[in-house]
């Protein structure tokens, strides 16, 4: 993976072809290793929805720590394939992208590959992950000597610190947040 997941490479102007370039995000329920995808959103470059779906969880049948931040709830999945149905869609989809964009990007990637999902699109060459929350930290500044590094901040507040409108959507929906993240990403790019 050039650069790694979520590396802090320079960001370059090279990535004309905007249909090669995705942003996901996801919504679980939870943080853990046992967690699974509850919502997939996946856009190109240009802003063209290419995935966005509600999962059924194949094990979970609660999650109301997760529900109370992006308030998926257990009924709105219960009629929703799970993962397995949409894997050779999703798979697809990654193969076809050489730029993978993501805010705080390696947890959802870490979670596609919990929900089965092969990593193998993302360790071709010439492709490049990027995390947008971890370019965002050094341009907003605060510093964090404990940890010695900038301070990672949320969507939200990069979102704010680059003027985004969220119109009638909300943070904290996997199609907001991945239309917050390309929106930042370009502002961040001059694109």
């Amino acid at each position: 993976m050039v650069g790694g997941v979520g590396g802090r490479r320079p960001l370059t102007k090279s990535m004309a072809d905007l249909t090669k370039l995705i942003c996901f995000d996801t919504e679980t329920t939870g943080l853990s290793k046992a967690a699974e995808i509850l919502q997939l959103s996946i856009v190109d470059g240009t802003g063209q929805i290419l995935f966005n779906e509600l999962i059924k969880p194949s094990r979970a049948t609660a999650w109301p720590e997760a529900e109370r931040v992006h308030h998926i709830t257990p009924d709105m999945v219960a009629d929703k394939p799970e993962m397995s149905a949409f894997r050779s869609d999703i798979e697809a989809i990654l193969a076809a992208a050489q730029y993978y964009i993501g805010y705080n990007v390696k947890f959802d990637l870490r979670m596609l590959k919990q929900c089965g999902i092969s990593m193998t699109a993302f360790h071709r060459p010439g492709c490049q992950v990027i995390d947008v929350m971890q370019h965002f930290a050094p341009i907003y500044g605060e510093w964090n000597a404990s940890r010695g590094g900038f301070c990672w901040k949320n969507l939200e507040t990069c979102a704010a610190y680059y003027n985004y409108d969220w119109g009638d959507e909300k943070a904290h929906g996997a199609l907001a947040d991945t239309k917050a993240t390309l929106y930042c990403f370009k502002k961040m790019k001059g694109l």
